[in-house]
């Protein structure tokens, strides 16, 4: 088992468009890095991955204004995709943070309810994970960084 410590990933972003930096946190590694993948070539943002939830929230509190978009999973050892949203929102409430999840019982509702903006249930295409992503209002400010 290869273990990271907590700021490893951030050294590894490949930066596209320097002003925009997103998250992917999911333990399982298929699927973050399918995540990670999409998001970089479609978005341009430079994308942190993360396997843990710990891992991400130490992460973004170390630097809470550095990241404008968080895709997560809902099902991970320690801490849950939900406490991860509320507490990346008590360090910045207006992050826009997406729920990515196989849990079959997760509902849009229910994860707006959650503070999610919106909900991805796996699996899912490329293409629905970038309608989801521009449904939740993330690109536009993408769009605009990456163009200066």
């Amino acid at each position: 088992m290869k273990v990271e410590m907590p700021f490893a990933p951030i050294s590894k972003m490949e930066t596209i468009a320097p002003h925009a930096r997103w998250m992917v946190v999911d333990d399982d590694d298929g699927v973050r890095g399918f995540l990670a993948s999409v998001l970089q070539m479609r978005g341009g943002a430079a994308i942190a991955q993360f396997r843990s939830a710990a891992e991400a929230l130490a992460a973004f509190a170390a630097m809470p204004n550095q990241f404008q978009f968080v895709i997560t999973d809902l099902e991970m050892p320690g801490m849950n995709g939900i406490e991860l949203c509320r507490r990346l929102h008590e360090l910045s409430p207006n992050l826009k943070v997406l729920l990515a999840t196989g849990n079959g019982t997760a509902n849009e509702a229910g994860a707006r309810q959650s503070g999610f903006c919106g909900l991805l249930s796996k699996p899912f295409p490329a293409s629905e994970l970038w309608r989801t992503v521009e449904a939740a209002g993330v690109i536009p400010s993408v769009t605009t960084m990456a163009t200066y």
